[in-house]
Parts: structure tokens; C-alpha cells; sequence
């Protein structure tokens, strides 16, 4: 089964403007991060306050998610638009059908993908080390 690129770039286009309005709904909640000496000069009870901060803390976490994934899809799509697109960034080989269908945006094949985790999971480790 051949590898179907205008529904592949019908389902990242959707999955842009998708992410696209929630990065701009997550932007419009809190355009900039409040800064707890700020809040705190409100006359809020302090549970309130924590509350509010960790509220902003893990919508910012999920808006650096959102932007991530955005970027994923915005160059999946630009491999479309290039002829590389089901080829691995890194090795060049084919990506099969069936990591695409599940993630469309995915830029390498498993082995590759692997490869990058273990890379970025040591570089974790040698960070913990570090800070101890």
C-alpha cells in the first residue's frame, strides 16, 4: 500500500490549525507568566495564590508542548512540499507506513528515534549527576 501524501497533508494541516488555537487560546489565558511577588501584593489568600501559580505553571508547560508539536508538524509538512517527506532526517531510509499513520509528524525511522532518546536520556543522567 502506497503511502497516501494528500491525506497525510490533509491530516497535518488539521492537526496545525488544531494546534494553532491552542497555543493562541493558552497565549490569550496568560499572555506573559505572572510573577508570585506581584500576586502576592494582592489582597489573595496565600492557598489561592498557589493555586494561581501552579494554574499558570502547567499551562506553560503544555503552551511549550503545544509550540513543539507545532514545529514537528510545520516541517513534516515542509518535507511534503520537498519530496522527502516518510524518509528519515537522519539516515535517509523509509519510515514504514504504519509509525506515519500513527504519528505523521514523526521525522525518523524507530531505529533513529531510538538512537535520539538514549542520547537525550544519558545527557539527562549526566545532568542529574551534575546538580547533586
Amino acid at each position: 500500500m502506497a503511502l497516501d501524501l494528500d491525506k497525510m497533508k490533509a491530516r497535518l494541516e488539521a492537526k496545525r490549525d488544531e494546534l494553532r488555537a491552542n497555543i493562541a487560546q493558552l497565549t490569550e489565558a496568560h499572555p506573559t507568566p505572572v510573577d508570585p511577588l506581584e500576586a502576592s501584593q494582592d489582597t489573595q489568600e496565600f492557598e489561592d495564590i498557589a493555586v494561581d501559580a501552579l494554574e499558570t505553571q502547567q499551562e506553560q508547560s503544555l503552551l511549550v508542548n503545544e509550540q513543539a508539536l507545532l514545529a514537528q508538524v510545520q516541517r513534516a509538512l515542509k518535507r511534503i512540499e520537498n519530496g522527502t517527506y516518510g524518509k528519515c532526517v537522519n539516515c535517509g531510509q523509509p519510515i514504514p507506513e504504519k509509525r506515519l499513520e500513527a504519528l505523521p509528524w514523526a521525522e525518523r525511522d524507530v531505529k533513529c528515534e531510538e538512537q535520539v532518546e538514549r542520547r537525550n536520556l544519558s545527557r539527562e543522567e549526566l545532568y542529574k549527576e551534575d546538580t547533586r
